[in-house]
């Protein structure tokens, strides 16, 4: 009959190469998925208006897509099975597809992971950023002041300096990306000259 018991040398090694093993799995399972762009992992994930915390969101949200059924400019989509506990949860990404701070989406959640808004100021999404090497009104080379018309909260969470040059106020930004669906800087390495970023980061 075959002897199966192992040396305290083999079992030793074989414990750690199940250890190396199981570091690599971690470190893949940590790894953000294939889809994630190297951009969009820098901006960090944008949520619906009204979202919870990041872990009271992931507990509350059902998955039911109440909240995308509901939105009229189609901004809410959904995250891919591979994106661990975020699946099939929304997110925004604003460049395509901004959203409009109705706010309907909280209105129609039934968890409360979105919870109801009265009004757009209330929001906090995200924080537009702008880019001062991108943006015409600010490099010189042109006038634009497309995000300040576009912005909901104009006055108060983009001001416009000489030449319409925008700056945003960190303190009244909803982080719709209005302003980012409308800019005109289509640079093809660096995207729009103005960007919602989150504090929110991807969890894979």
């Amino acid at each position: 009959m075959r002897d199966f018991r192992l040396t305290r040398r083999q079992f030793l090694a074989r414990t750690a190469g199940c250890g190396a093993a199981l570091a690599t799995f971690a470190a893949v399972a940590d790894a953000p998925p294939a889809w994630l762009s190297p951009d969009l992992i820098r901006r960090g994930l944008l949520r619906p208006p009204g979202a919870l915390g990041e872990p009271e969101f992931l507990a509350r949200c059902i998955r039911c897509q109440r909240c995308a059924e509901v939105c009229e400019t189609n901004a809410i989509r959904y995250a891919p099975a591979s994106l661990g506990r975020s699946v099939h949860t929304p997110f925004l990404v604003p460049e395509e597809a901004a959203c409009d701070l109705c706010l309907e989406c909280g209105a129609a959640c039934p968890t409360g992971a979105l919870r109801p808004l009265a009004a757009p100021s209330e929001a906090r999404m995200g924080t537009a950023v702008v880019d001062k090497r991108l943006c015409v009104s600010h490099n010189g080379t042109g006038v634009c002041g497309a995000c300040f018309t576009i912005c909901p909260l104009k006055g108060k969470a983009i001001t416009q300096g000489s030449r319409n040059a925008p700056e945003v106020h960190v303190e009244s930004c909803a982080g719709c990306g209005l302003c980012e669906e409308a800019c005109i800087v289509r640079d093809p390495k660096d995207g729009r000259a103005i960007r919602v970023r989150s504090e929110r980061r991807w969890d894979a």
